[in-house]
């Protein structure tokens, strides 16, 4: 057959359908497969396993009303194993629980399997303990009242605390029979800062103790308690007393005044009960005529913390005695020091006479 009927015959379109059908099949196949390979590396990635430990907290299956249970931890670890997708879900909504039954259990020490309750068949699991110990004991709830400690060091010199104010004077304390029988004591200990001077007002968490200081394992309710510690400065009102102090000069009387005749003073109490007049020296060392001094009240005592006022002044009034040269006194009240440097005065002149005889 000639090459140009070839071209015409009906075995020439005969095999041209066919390439052309090798041809699409080939197309289609692989438009398939490349379709096919997202989907097929999603499905393994469904069908990949993981493990993952999760913390889980303990539940207690027990009669609580009747019995207070001490020994078991919080949180248990929890390790999952299985399909990514699967563990993932589980760890986000933690849709499963740890139980440790003890619903059967009595007054005493007991050891208890844990068991899990919600957990997707399709998932494996290890926890951590498997086992625990537990304490159950007779529960028991006390009231006692609140009891406000602070450090007294920390108290500015002379302050002192007032009676504290509380949100509630009273708590309960619950727990096993055993344990509340030590507890001696609901104490909030109040934090201040070192030379305090100011009302401390703060919230605080309250502690059961036992006789010896120890915390006692119980609940206490509430947790807290509000605390309005007032911390103030002693005072008390008292009369002056003007003393004279130092060396005169010779042939000179002396008197002091003021025209302040009560003063406030401030410190510790125990301070404060021992005055009743505050004595103020006044030095009269190197006075020769009337003056005013202004004298500072502190200086009359130094366990004092502050006065109002905290000066006075203090009139000096200077006097020209009878005689010649007379030491005055070195200390002397207000009220008898012209009489004290006169009667001196009379005994010098009278030594004098005698001497010139």
């Amino acid at each position: 057959m000639k090459l140009n009927q070839f071209w015409e015959s009906a075995w020439f379109y005969r095999l041209l359908a066919l390439l052309l059908a090798v041809g699409l099949f080939a197309y289609v196949n692989a438009e398939d497969l490349s379709s096919l390979t997202p989907s097929s590396r999603g499905n393994n990635a469904i069908t990949a396993t993981t493990e993952r430990t999760l913390k889980v907290p303990l539940q207690l299956k027990a009669d609580t009303d009747k019995y207070f249970i001490t020994g078991y931890p919080e949180k248990v670890s929890v390790t999952l194993s299985g399909s990514t997708s699967l563990v993932t879900m589980t760890a986000n909504t933690l849709n499963f629980r740890v139980i440790a039954d003890l619903s059967q259990l009595g007054v005493g020490k007991h050891t208890v399997k844990l068991h899990q309750e919600g957990l997707n068949k399709d998932l494996t699991y290890t926890l951590r303990p498997k086992t625990i110990e537990v304490t159950v004991q007779d529960r028991k709830t006390k009231t006692m009242p609140i009891q406000v400690k602070y450090n007294k060091d920390s108290l500015a010199p002379g302050y002192t605390a007032g009676a504290a104010k509380l949100s509630i004077e009273t708590a309960q304390v619950t727990g096993g029979k055993g344990e509340i029988s030590r507890v001696y004591q609901i104490v909030a200990n109040v934090v201040m800062n070192r030379n305090t001077k100011e009302t401390v007002d703060q919230e605080v968490l309250l502690q059961a103790l036992d006789a010896d200081g120890n915390t006692v394992n119980v609940v206490v309710s509430p947790q807290t308690v509000h605390v309005n510690l007032p911390i103030r400065l002693p005072s008390k009102k008292v009369s002056l007393k003007l003393t004279q102090t130092g060396q005169a000069t010779a042939g000179r009387l002396y008197d002091l005044s003021t025209a302040t005749n009560r003063v406030t003073i401030y410190g510790a109490q125990d301070v404060l009960d021992q005055i009743d007049t505050l004595t103020v020296p006044v030095d009269i060392s190197a006075v020769t005529s009337t003056t005013t001094s202004t004298i500072r009240l502190l200086d009359a005592n130094s366990k004092l913390v502050a006065t109002d006022p905290k000066t006075i002044k203090v009139t000096i009034t200077v006097a020209q005695s009878g005689a010649g040269d007379v030491p005055a006194a070195s200390t002397s009240s207000k009220s008898s020091s012209s009489a004290e440097s006169s009667s001196e005065s009379s005994a010098t002149d009278s030594t004098t006479s005698d001497d010139d005889q």
